[in-house]
């Protein structure tokens, strides 16, 4: 098992639209295709108009197929269409545990 951080850096004024996104289509599609989301957050002291989330993951081909068909859904698609541009930048980071002894 291994986790996935992704930080979202929202267009400005756009972090309200970027949340509904996550509200009525990443949370939805993230159910459909069997992603673990650990938690999400946006950023109140630090950089501004921040979304992050944490996924679990079982295998790297878990993880491909379920980006891969996250990405090629129809509601997925609309979203982008509907709502436009929300995101200046997307990090994605792999973190693995650290052994302290």
């Amino acid at each position: 098992m291994f986790h996935e951080m992704r930080i979202y850096q929202a267009e400005p004024a756009r972090l309200p639209v970027l949340i509904k996104r996550f509200v009525e289509t990443n949370a939805v599609l993230f159910e459909k295709y069997n992603f673990r989301p650990i938690g999400y957050w946006t950023e109140e002291v630090g950089v501004p108009h921040r979304v992050i989330y944490i996924l679990a993951w079982d295998s790297w081909e878990q993880r491909a197929k379920a980006w891969g068909s996250f990405y090629n859904d129809p509601l997925w698609l609309e979203s982008l269409e509907k709502l436009g541009p929300t995101v200046q930048n997307i990090q994605s980071s792999i973190l693995t545990p650290m052994k302290l002894n």
